[in-house]
């Protein structure tokens, strides 16, 4: 029987490789959850709770059970995500 990955048993190697994949590709393929956390660098556990509880998370398609992300949602997510300073005021 197979039995997927956790996050943490990626290694940064993998994780890279997984990057780079996202990074040569047109902004319209789709990818599954692995691909997009080693993307914009978060884990699969805080992409799930962004799809769960964040009305703002990175937009996602779900074909049956999976899950799946655009290359384009996760640019325009890290774009949201710039800041320019990082001060309160």
């Amino acid at each position: 029987m197979y039995r997927k990955k956790t996050w943490s048993e990626y290694t940064d190697d993998e994780k890279e490789v997984l990057r780079q994949k996202v990074i040569e590709a047109d902004e319209n393929t789709p990818f599954p959850p692995q691909f997009a956390a080693a993307y914009i660098g978060k884990s699969l556990h805080t992409l799930q709770h962004m799809r769960c509880h964040q009305s703002d998370g990175i937009t996602y398609s779900k074909v049956g059970r999976h899950v799946l992300y655009r290359k384009r949602h996760l640019d325009e997510y890290l774009d949201n995500c710039e800041k320019s300073c990082t001060s309160s005021s």
